[in-house]
């Protein structure tokens, strides 16, 4: 029997994670987030989201198992920020230059990475109810 703690950090966290996911793919599609939306590049940053699903279904939804599918969203995210702000082509395509790939992105991490705790929070309520 789950707990009202455990409800409300799950919802929480699932809050958080859909969140993350519609306002990546909300930013990408109206301006992009590496120049403009149409720019090729932009393509990983759905991708991010795609894994984050794919990751929530392995884990079949369960608090523990979810709370490491954000932990690996946002190393994915790291990831793909990393590689697009090293790229030669980032700073002639962006305005802000590779910094602003860096900041957009550690924000989603960020994101990625409250999702994670609350889901843990979850998973631990769960574990001393039941």
């Amino acid at each position: 029997m789950s707990s009202r703690k455990e409800k409300t950090f799950y919802r929480l966290g699932a809050a958080v994670a859909f969140g993350a996911a519609l306002l990546q793919i909300w930013m990408n599609l109206a301006v992009g987030i590496v120049g403009s939306e149409d720019n090729p590049v932009n393509q990983g940053f759905y991708l991010v989201v795609a894994a984050a699903a794919a990751c929530a279904f392995t884990a079949r939804l369960s608090a523990e198992g979810m709370a490491r599918a954000m932990v690996a969203t946002a190393g994915l995210q790291a990831l793909l920020a990393l590689a697009i702000a090293t790229a030669p082509s980032t700073a002639r395509i962006e305005p802000m230059g590779a910094l602003g790939v860096l900041v957009l992105s550690g924000g989603f991490v960020v994101l990625w990475l409250i999702s994670a705790l609350l889901f843990h929070q979850a998973a631990r309520a769960s574990q001393t109810t039941g």
